[in-house]
């Protein structure tokens, strides 16, 4: 984990960058696709879903929440990745629901600098990192 600043425009530009951010696509949907059969079941998915950080926690202490609501919340968001419903997720419809989950997190951070703790692998941190790479360059 590392502290980072950035705002709602860091995360904009980083997918407006095609090319990073499909090369973001492809390494984060190839780690998570196990078994390398091209699609993404539930199972596959849980680990990413659980990253997301959904629930509420008390600086940075997570709170006990029930099992059954759980299942409901992750079983919702699989089906926002899933769009043709199959059970499954290709890398299309994990693109597509990725960029549109980013950019509603842009628009809810506006664009005033934050300082957030980021996980080293998590897209935010990408973005963070392409940001501070292309200041350098």
């Amino acid at each position: 984990m590392s502290v980072e600043i950035l705002d709602g425009a860091t995360i904009v530009n980083f997918m407006e960058d095609e090319e990073a951010f499909n090369v973001h696509i492809w390494d984060r949907f190839a780690h998570l696709d196990s078994d390398h059969d091209g699609r993404l079941s539930y199972g596959e998915m849980l680990k990413e879903l659980q990253c997301l950080r959904v629930f509420e926690t008390h600086f940075g202490v997570d709170v006990e929440t029930d099992p059954d609501e759980l299942v409901r919340v992750y079983d919702s968001l699989f089906a926002q990745f899933d769009h043709d419903l199959n059970g499954t997720v290709d890398l299309e419809e994990f693109k597509s629901e990725t960029k549109q989950m980013m950019l509603a997190m842009a628009n809810g951070m506006g664009f005033l600098p934050v300082q957030m703790v980021l996980e080293e692998d998590s897209f935010l941190k990408k973005a963070a990192e392409w940001e501070s790479g292309k200041l350098v360059a």
